[in-house]
């Protein structure tokens, strides 16, 4: 019999925590390293019982990049918004995201079950089924039913021998199951199989990249594409620099946008576009127009201030979040595309705060070293 089945409360290294990845009709849900559900865990448990009442119910999780609200029940970014474009979009690990608390599993993949039939099914073991299971702890075990809960086309069952199943005519909650005529039927477990670690974390953040878009940002997300050059580096990490991680050393990138705060006009231009050819016409003004915009000395001193102040916003924010960054010795370099890097040259030439430049043949030989 699986020891969480006599618990009165299953520990908070049991429980794990999901966020959602997926479009706005459907989530896979992806597990929380054990760190990050751990601190979820204990905050919710907070919240419940009221046990601190400082507690905003928001946790930083997954690296320190997003923020979990216990209010609303959603991961969001903290660097950046969190929205999709589109409804319709595919995957996107950058965008706010629900969340999951997970304490009933199907045995057979792990997949949480819904919270709310989760907790109906865990007021009920508690209530009834862990007093009878511990009666019957000492007794010869059987596979046969000693208790039956029905929820909205569900029905769970109990054996004498400890094991739980739940039974269902619908889809939901689980896909691949075994058919028992019209019925599906999985096993399920009070608590992950995986416990969870307050090890089981990423190291802190010794280098800060701040990535900086060019042209064409109304077209595109900076936010996407700093996310595909995040794992195109950690994957570059993990083959050529191995050691990086056990030597508790992590490089992290954060997207800067600075056209969308903008209003240059839009409105604008957008009247005096000429029907024929419109879509090559309204592709010319949201990408080649911002290299117009910054020769303009007007313009060119608003776009350089908007990415000053995003800037400073972010690497406050950052901060605020790490304070102990700057004492460790920590390292802040910006990697910035076609326009955006002349519009970061710009400011660091008439910047009055001294730049140390460092020499690209310095970084390579320290690495081959």
């Amino acid at each position: 019999m699986d020891v969480h089945l006599l618990e009165e409360e299953i520990p908070v290294e049991s429980v794990r925590w999901f966020y959602g990845r997926g479009s706005a009709h459907a989530n896979t849900w992806k597990a929380f390293c054990g760190a990050d559900s751990i601190n979820i865990e204990n905050g919710f448990r907070a919240m419940r019982h009221n046990r601190d009442a400082s507690f905003d119910g928001k946790v930083v999780v997954r690296a320190g990049l997003f923020e979990v609200d216990l209010h609303t029940n959603l991961c969001n970014p903290i660097f950046w918004p969190g929205e999709k474009r589109s409804q319709h979009s595919g995957k996107r690990d950058w965008c706010t995201t629900p969340i999951q608390r997970g304490l009933w599993f199907n045995k057979i993949n792990w997949v949480p079950l819904d919270f709310t039939l989760a907790s109906l099914i865990e007021q009920e073991h508690v209530r009834i089924m862990i007093p009878k299971l511990r009666e019957l702890q000492n007794s010869k075990k059987s596979k046969r039913t000693i208790h039956k809960m029905n929820h909205e086309g569900h029905s769970v069952n109990w054996t004498a021998n400890g094991e739980v199943f739940l039974v269902t005519r619908l889809a939901q909650p689980f896909a691949h199951v075994k058919l028992q005529g019209d019925l599906s039927s999985v096993p399920i477990a009070r608590g992950f199989h995986r416990i969870a670690s307050p090890t089981d974390c990423k190291p802190p953040v010794t280098q800060l990249v701040f990535v900086v878009h060019g042209i064409g940002q109304q077209l595109a997300s900076i936010r996407h594409e700093c996310s595909k050059f995040r794992k195109t580096c950690l994957k570059v990490i993990k083959k050529r620099y191995p050691k990086l991680s056990s030597a508790e050393q992590r490089i992290e990138f954060i997207p800067v946008d600075w056209r969308s705060p903008l209003n240059l006009n839009c409105s604008t231009l957008e009247n005096i576009t000429i029907g024929q050819m419109r879509p090559l016409r309204m592709y010319i003004n949201n990408c080649f127009i911002d290299v117009l915009y910054y020769t303009s000395t007007v313009y060119r001193v608003e776009i350089m201030r908007s990415l000053s102040w995003e800037l400073t916003r972010l690497f406050n924010l950052f901060l605020r979040h790490n304070p102990h960054f700057l004492q460790k010795g920590g390292q802040v370099s910006v990697l910035a595309h076609s326009l955006g890097t002349v519009i970061m040259h710009d400011i660091l030439r008439t910047t009055d705060t001294p730049v140390r430049l460092v020499d690209p043949d310095s970084l390579n030989a320290s690495s081959e070293d």
